[in-house]
């Protein structure tokens, strides 16, 4: 909750009742609020419902990037939806259930880190080597794709293309695809299982419940971008800090310091010329 409130991110965190809580029952304040999926709700609010998609997924991301303690289980009912009270019209997310969190150890938050921003830059180099910190190698583009729920040939193309652009998740073509994956390398998805870090098993699990509500919304934010965003600021901070620690110099501060502003300039390009495409549509 203090780490949430710290991102200014507008998500609330019910307060604990100490005093009538135990160890099997955390008894906590009662926050109005409907579903996240609950589109009749959000459009009768007056909601926009690519940020209440935006929101959600920055809090998870920030969770898992900036602070490492994960809620690993945001199915719908899990995250309630709400108009802000001091902002007409803006979304507020209230955060309940809390009993399934996880803490992410530093060396799997960089590793993770890293492989997301491998992949929203279609960095293939980039992808196999933070697969091969997480235990996998050969099997790179299986875990990506089980990661992003979309076929490892949209990076490749994407490498080529130097496009952010990213197709729907709830495309019937890539749903083929990722189930013919699953039905050809059935045995290679077991085996990874098992290689991966555990912390790995929770982080498949919260991915899955928060697809299931952006799917529900209508996928209308390019969550890849989300996570880049959160994850090359994660790789930032870590690169930094071991140049720190290695007395290195002044060139490899810059070097880091200017992959991550690269970064960002191709995000908020991106960003700034999806709002454009959408205002213009709204205007025809």
């Amino acid at each position: 909750a203090a780490h949430l409130r710290g991102t200014g991110l507008d998500c609330v965190v019910p307060n604990v009742y100490w005093n009538s809580t135990s160890d099997r029952v955390l008894t906590m304040e009662f926050e109005e609020g409907f579903r996240a999926t609950d589109i009749e709700n959000i459009d009768k609010a007056g909601i926009c419902r690519r940020e209440v998609a935006k929101l959600i997924s920055s809090v998870f991301n920030s969770q898992i990037f900036d602070n490492g303690f994960v809620h690993c289980d945001p199915h719908e009912a899990n995250v309630l939806l709400r108009e802000h009270p001091n902002k007409k019209g803006k979304p507020q997310i209230v955060l309940v259930d809390h009993g399934l969190y996880k803490t992410l150890d530093g060396d799997f938050q960089e590793a993770y880190a890293r492989l997301w921003k491998g992949i929203v830059m279609a960095d293939v180099d980039g992808i196999k080597s933070a697969c091969g910190q997480l235990g996998v190698h050969k099997m790179y583009p299986l875990l990506a794709a089980m990661l992003t729920s979309r076929p490892f040939d949209e990076v490749v193309e994407r490498s080529q293309t130097r496009s952010l652009d990213a197709a729907p998740v709830n495309g019937g073509g890539d749903k083929a695809v990722i189930r013919g994956y699953a039905q050809r390398y059935l045995k290679e998805i077991i085996t990874m299982l098992d290689i991966v870090p555990r912390q790995m098993l929770l982080i498949f699990k919260m991915n899955d419940c928060l697809r299931h509500v952006d799917m529900a919304l209508g996928s209308p934010v390019n969550n890849l971008v989300v996570a880049g965003r959160y994850a090359s600021k994660r790789v930032y901070k870590s690169d930094q800090e071991k140049h720190k620690q290695s007395n290195g110099g002044a060139l490899g501060f810059l070097w880091s310091w200017l992959s991550y502003i690269h970064v960002l300039i191709r995000i908020n390009s991106y960003e700034m010329f999806s709002r454009l495409s959408i205002t213009q549509q709204i205007k025809s």
